[in-house]
């Protein structure tokens, strides 16, 4: 995290993930891949005098296509996929 401005926060992160095995006795692997994270958080003052957290987050901000598992493998019955891109907000109160 780092301070961005008074009561504000940004934050940013990666996945990196080498990939799973698959194939005929998981003696092969999918490709890897990579994901990026945003966000930005801000405290302030409500009107009920108490300490409010606005908070936007915006996962796989590339919205990276990529395979966890294609449904090969030892104990794998069906395809995965990683999340595709999301945006999420929150409101919270300090008490």
């Amino acid at each position: 995290m780092l301070n961005a401005w008074e009561g504000g926060r940004v934050s940013a992160s990666s996945l990196y993930g080498s990939g799973l095995r698959r194939g005929f006795a998981n003696t092969e692997k999918l490709s890897p891949y990579a994901t990026v994270n945003l966000g930005v958080q801000q405290d302030f003052t409500g009107p009920d005098k108490a300490i409010w957290t606005a908070r936007l987050d915006v996962l796989n901000v590339f919205d990276t296509a990529y395979q966890l598992r294609d449904g090969s493998g030892i104990g794998v019955g069906a395809p995965q996929y990683g999340t595709r891109r999301g945006i999420f907000g929150g409101l919270s109160r300090a008490f």
